[in-house]
């Protein structure tokens, strides 16, 4: 069954697992009897088996790969089911198509394979076959039984409709067959006109005949038209009664409300100040003693309250604009404040966190801080002053410790023979000369004067960006200062060879690229050694603090010669030697040493 986590990747497992997710296995000690039994029974669906070996152990599987986002019923199959489908389908899940080509097999959430330059897509919308149940093809049966009782309903409604359809062409059928069957000479046009004609002739001469007659119709004509005027005035009357009880219910519901505010502002004790109510005033034109029409009265001031309302609405976006700038004003202050002198207890929220700001200024103003600015950046101007000038210092006194630390180890190796016993090692220094660094130092000591120099305010604020710039060039984060600070980059260090009698230069080593293996392994045992006793800084003492030095296959592939002068100069430095060496390598320094351990592994360890 595909995992709770992964279910999006149901299809494409699908997909990728083709018909090995419907093959049956059987436990092949059974294959045989199995064989047997199908072998005569017919099924129109073809199914695949593969005889397996049960019982094998379960894995773990990469939950980036296909096989470890399915999980797996403790069955004797399982292990090698979960072995299989790490060799077979171990497809590695990626989110994009970009992805693919990162991997040897990989599969997307869309059901694309990839296999190295092969690959396979498309097969979209396949039965589920994973963690088959019962309970879920039941379900499945259930929405294929709605929809299907759904398109019963749609199709009984059409047919309704066409029988509906039918009936309807049935009668038009009907009354077309009588039209057609239905001819002119059949329809009696002039005897109906002739009745009409004889009927209006007799009303006629019975009105010219009597002239009551022609004055009632007169007056009948009249009233007909009064009915008319009349009935027009009731339609206008009905109308404009409906307006202005409609009007009346919404004066009422205004007149309750007004009410129930004025209530409301009585029971909290809320009053007009005299500047509010000038202000409402001037924005009514309606006065006290005003007389006249009511309606007239009430328009005027329903447009006063509408002028009123409107200048009030401008005044009040007016006044949160206003306040929304000044909100971001105060914001990004605080966050001004936040960036220069970091509080994890203060946030930058003008609503929440103003009155800490309150306080802290008020803090601020009682401590007399503003006052002390000026007092404050001479002390700065004149501490840095300071360090700078003891940065100068510290970089002179630095060089000459390099120098007075390396001279006790040449000391000690003037006596040890280097090569053959009419030579001697001894390590040189040289000061590395650096344009940059030359200019630097120059400049240290300009601004170190100019600070010194700064007497007001104004000579301060010049040398203080110009100071500024040279501290952030000694910062540990800085591109120079390795170059500038670090004054082991000032220095350049070699091995000369002289001659032990009259100290006359020999040769000078930087590198031991050409040399072979026993030279190299006698200048590096000297350097070593040297470099060692130059660390623990004791040179002058007899021996160092820390004398075991445990060597591993050194001095191997010297001979005698070298390797003596090799253990000579270790010890004349006065360390303590532990080598390791293999049985059949270590004859050349057995000579020179005080005691041998040979070290055995059996079969043991």
């Amino acid at each position: 069954e595909v995992r709770t986590e992964f279910e999006p990747w149901r299809e494409a497992f699908n997909l990728a697992l083709g018909g090995f997710a419907t093959t049956l296995l059987i436990d092949e000690t059974a294959l045989p009897q199995f064989r047997a039994a199908i072998n005569q029974v017919r099924t129109r669906i073809r199914v695949p088996f593969e005889g397996v070996q049960t019982g094998q152990a379960r894995i773990t599987c990469d939950p980036r790969q296909l096989p470890g986002r399915l999980d797996y019923r403790d069955t004797p199959f399982t292990g090698w089911l979960q072995d299989r489908l790490d060799q077979r389908f171990g497809f590695v899940c990626v989110d994009s198509a970009e992805e693919l080509r990162a991997h040897r097999s990989a599969l997307t959430v869309s059901g694309q394979m990839s296999q190295g330059a092969r690959g396979a897509h498309g097969g979209h919308g396949r039965r589920n076959v994973l963690g088959f149940s019962s309970h879920r093809r039941v379900d499945e049966l259930a929405g294929e039984i709605a929809a299907a009782k759904a398109e019963v309903e749609a199709a009984s409604s059409e047919v309704s409709a066409a029988e509906a359809e039918l009936d309807a062409v049935d009668v038009r059928l009907a009354a077309y067959r009588r039209i057609v069957d239905l001819t002119w000479e059949e329809i009696d046009v002039a005897t109906v006109t002739d009745e009409v004609t004889r009927w209006e002739e007799a009303v006629e001469g019975i009105s010219e005949g009597s002239p009551e007659i022609a004055a009632m119709q007169n007056q009948i004509a009249g009233l007909k038209v009064k009915i008319q005027g009349l009935q027009e005035k009731t339609g206008r009357a009905k109308g404009e009664h409906q307006h202005l009880m409609e009007r009346w219910d919404a004066v009422a519901e205004e007149i309750d409300e007004a009410e129930v505010a004025l209530d409301e502002a009585a029971e909290a004790g809320r009053e007009l100040t005299g500047e509010q109510d000038a202000w409402l005033r001037s924005r009514f034109t309606v006065t006290d003693g005003e007389t006249g029409d009511p309606a007239a009265r009430l328009a005027r001031l329903d447009a006063s309250l509408e002028s009123a309302s409107r200048v009030l609405e401008e005044d009040r976006a007016s006044a949160q604009t206003t306040l929304a700038d000044q909100r971001a004003a105060v914001r990004r202050t605080m966050e001004s404040f936040l960036d220069a002198w970091p509080n994890p207890n203060l946030r930058a929220d003008p609503d929440a966190s103003l009155k800490d700001f309150e306080r802290i200024l008020d803090d601020l103003e009682t401590s007399g801080l503003h006052r002390l600015e000026g007092e404050w950046k001479e002390s700065l101007l004149r501490l840095s002053g300071n360090d700078l000038t003891n940065l100068d210092s510290t970089l002179g006194r630095a060089l000459r410790e390099i120098r007075e630390r390396i001279e006790p180890v040449n000391r000690i190796m003037a006596d040890l023979p280097f090569y053959d016993d009419d030579h001697r090692l001894q390590i040189t220094l040289r000061e590395n000369q650096s344009e940059v660094r030359r200019r630097f130092r120059k400049e240290l000591r300009e601004v170190r004067a100019l600070i010194g120099d700064a007497s007001t305010d104004e000579e301060r604020a010049e040398v203080y960006p110009r100071m500024a710039r040279l501290i952030d060039r000694i910062r540990r984060g800085a591109p120079d200062y390795a170059s500038l600070v670090d004054v082991r980059n000032h220095v350049r260090v070699s091995a000369e060879k002289i001659t032990a009698v009259s100290g006359e230069h020999v040769a000078l080593y930087d590198h031991i690229g050409e040399k072979s293996g026993g030279e190299s392994q006698e200048l590096i045992a000297f350097i070593v050694g040297a470099a060692l006793r130059y660390q623990l800084g004791d040179a002058d003492a007899e021996r160092p603090r820390y004398a075991p030095v445990f060597l591993d296959e050194a001095l191997i592939k010297a001979d005698a010669h070298f390797t003596a002068r090799a253990i000579g100069a270790w010890r004349g430095l006065g360390f303590q030697l532990v080598i390791g060496a293999p049985i059949d390598k270590y004859s050349a320094i057995e000579p020179h040493i005080d005691v041998e351990y040979d070290i055995l592994k059996d079969t043991s360890g």
